[in-house]
C-alpha cells in the first residue's frame, strides 16, 4: 500500500488536500467528522460526461465509492499513523463539501 504521500511534519497527523491529490492508504474525515475506510483506488475518470481532468472516483476497503469533482478540499489522515489525531481535530476538520455515493466507473 502506497500510504499517504502528505501529512504534516511529523509524517502523521491531518492534512489538507484536493479531490484529484488523495492517495492510496489514507483515510479522509467525512460528513460529521467521521473517518471514512481506508482509500484502496483512486481514479481520474477520463471520460466524464463533464470532460477529462473533472472527477475523480474514490474507493475505500469497504467497497464503498464516492465521486469527486476535482477541486473538492478534503482532510486526509495517514491511516497507519503514530501520533493519535485528537477527536475535536478531526470533527473540526469534517469537509464542506462532499461528493456523490457512486458505482464504480465503467
Amino acid at each position: 500500500m502506497a500510504g499517504c504521500a502528505y501529512y504534516r511534519g511529523e509524517r502523521d497527523g491531518l492534512v489538507s488536500v484536493l479531490a484529484q491529490g488523495v492517495d492510496e492508504g489514507c483515510r479522509l474525515v467525512g460528513p460529521g467528522g467521521v473517518l471514512t475506510p481506508v482509500v484502496v483506488h483512486v481514479q481520474w475518470l477520463d471520460n466524464h460526461p463533464d470532460g477529462p481532468d473533472t472527477h475523480v472516483m474514490i474507493s475505500f476497503e469497504d467497497g464503498t465509492n464516492v465521486e469527486f469533482p476535482f477541486g473538492v478540499r478534503l482532510t486526509a489522515i495517514r491511516y497507519d499513523g503514530q501520533r493519535p489525531v485528537d477527536e475535536a481535530e478531526i470533527r473540526k476538520a469534517a469537509p464542506a463539501v462532499w461528493g456523490a455515493p457512486a458505482e464504480p466507473w465503467r
